[in-house]
């Protein structure tokens, strides 16, 4: 459905289990074969025959991001991929490094070659099949260059100097307002994983950081695509087990703050629309075992009859494209969350409010519409009769890219097989009174809101519209907080964006 944006990236809300039957665990999927070398060095390889002309995608996954800094090492975890990029040695002299990159990047789907976070590196290699010296290759620059290198004072310098090394960052914009609200009170607050080095540095401390915290035994390398499984296995065990190293202290492990109920108002120049988001902090976790996939798959069924119901709505309401929503579950560093995100013309935005609010109150009292209930089961099954079909069609990136979240996320990645036995046991056994009661689980809880708005046609405030919401869904939360008024206010200062 247009708008709807349900990422996979799981949330779990805690839900009676009377009518489950008793956990089953969740199998790993056979597909995914695993190795391990002596230094500690893992690896994931999935073949992929359905797929033969697709590119092969390799991820190097390192426990190691910003939260590993001291103070006087602030923005080394960014530097050390920009130097990696462009590391020059015996076997990547300049001219071999660019004709190599060339190759490893897909040109029709680029993604960025390193990601940088508060507690993970991932290095993002693509390359076009059937090229087996290649791919040895970029195992070798993977082994000398990203996991086990020793880099020179040209290393340092060129990281230094460059300003468009193609290293991107997670969050994108630790500036944002929003995210800015969700780190207070975590120990994420100050370790950016996109700080620029803002004092000279030298080339022994940068190594000392890196052989400290780029250990094999952090390492694990993805690998998906159409390639000879026995010749991969030996190749990735010769190239990387003379890694060196051993990690003397804890993994870092980065853990969001929940979300808080408050209101947060953004003034941008250059914005068209106004912007509402409702975002709900959902319970969390990991999920290894029938019984919390179900919990998952129940809350999940819940906020797409949410949305759809009130996309329902503003159909009816208003003419095509006046309005534009979505709705985007996902789980950022040990935490989920939902937003619920509706833009309009300035002038709408308050009438928009007003549908969303009054929409959420009649579905929180009655429900959502059995006929609603019934489209969405019948959709679901027909998608799960078609589960393999779809799963021939999913690209290497994909599949990559959903091996990696799940796995950090705690989520065991399991075989199509499984899948879809338990999720049709799931269709099946569901109802609209198991919908309904999910439904009104979720709003049950507060929302924080935020408004993004042009800087030149400001109409109203974030807290004005949590204050008409607070009274109608969560009138207990109004009661409670009348004697904080005026001594601790729930509402953020506007903040103007970046531009």
């Amino acid at each position: 459905m247009q708008g709807l944006k349900i990422r996979y990236t799981i949330s779990v809300v805690l839900l009676s289990v009377a009518s489950f039957a008793s956990a089953e665990p969740l199998q790993p999927d056979p597909a995914w074969q695993q190795g391990k070398l002596e230094n500690g060095f893992s690896w994931q390889l999935l073949q992929t025959p359905q797929r033969p002309n697709d590119r092969i995608q390799l991820r190097l996954a390192i426990k190691a991001g910003s939260l590993s800094e001291k103070a006087n090492e602030k923005g080394y975890s960014y530097l050390i991929p920009k130097m990696a990029l462009l590391h020059q040695s015996e076997a990547f002299p300049a001219t071999t490094l660019q004709n190599f990159w060339r190759q490893a990047t897909d040109p029709d789907m680029p993604i960025p070659p390193a990601v940088v976070s508060y507690d993970y590196t991932i290095y993002n290699l693509s390359l076009p099949h059937n090229k087996p010296e290649l791919l040895k290759q970029a195992l070798n620059w993977l082994a000398t260059s990203a996991a086990g290198a020793t880099y020179t004072e040209t290393s340092l310098s060129n990281g230094l100097s460059v300003t468009n090394a193609p290293v991107a960052t997670l969050p994108v914009d630790a500036s944002d307002p929003v995210w800015r609200a969700r780190l207070k009170g975590s120990a994420m607050m100050g370790y950016d994983p996109g700080q620029k080095i803002k004092h000279d540095v030298d080339l022994e401390s940068i190594n000392e950081f890196y052989h400290k915290w780029y250990t094999p035994d952090v390492m694990t390398l993805y690998v998906a695509g159409h390639v000879d499984s026995r010749m991969l296995s030996d190749a990735i065990s010769q190239t990387f087990s003379s890694l060196e190293g051993k990690r003397s202290e804890p993994v870092s492990v980065a853990v969001l703050s929940q979300v808080k109920p408050q209101s947060i108002d953004i003034l941008q120049e250059k914005q068209v629309n106004d912007s509402l988001s409702l975002i709900w902090d959902i319970d969390w976790q990991p999920i290894n075992d029938s019984v919390v996939l179900l919990r998952y798959w129940g809350s999940d069924l819940a906020r797409e009859a949410l949305y759809r119901s009130l996309q329902k709505t503003f159909n009816q309401k208003f003419s095509q494209d006046e309005v534009t929503s979505n709705l985007d579950c996902r789980v950022q560093y040990q935490k989920a969350s939902c937003t619920l995100t509706v833009a309009a013309a300035p002038e709408k935005m308050m009438a928009v409010a007003d549908v969303v609010l009054n929409e959420l109150s009649t579905i929180n009292q009655n429900g959502i519409s059995p006929e609603l209930f019934d489209e969405m089961i019948n959709e679901k099954q027909a998608q799960l009769s078609q589960l393999f079909a779809a799963y021939a069609r999913t690209s290497t990136d994909v599949l990559a890219s959903q091996r990696l979240i799940s796995q950090q996320n705690g989520v065991v990645d399991i075989a199509p097989e499984q899948y879809q036995r338990l999720r049709q046991s799931f269709l099946v056994g569901q109802t609209l009174e198991q919908v309904n009661m999910e439904v009104r689980r979720l709003l049950s809880q507060e929302a924080a809101f935020v408004l993004t708005q042009p800087k030149e046609k400001q109409l109203m405030d974030a807290e004005q519209i949590r204050q008409k919401f607070t009274k109608v869904l969560w009138p207990q939360a109004e009661s409670s907080s009348a004697a904080e008024v005026g001594s601790n206010t729930a509402k953020e200062p506007a903040v103007k964006a970046p531009q």
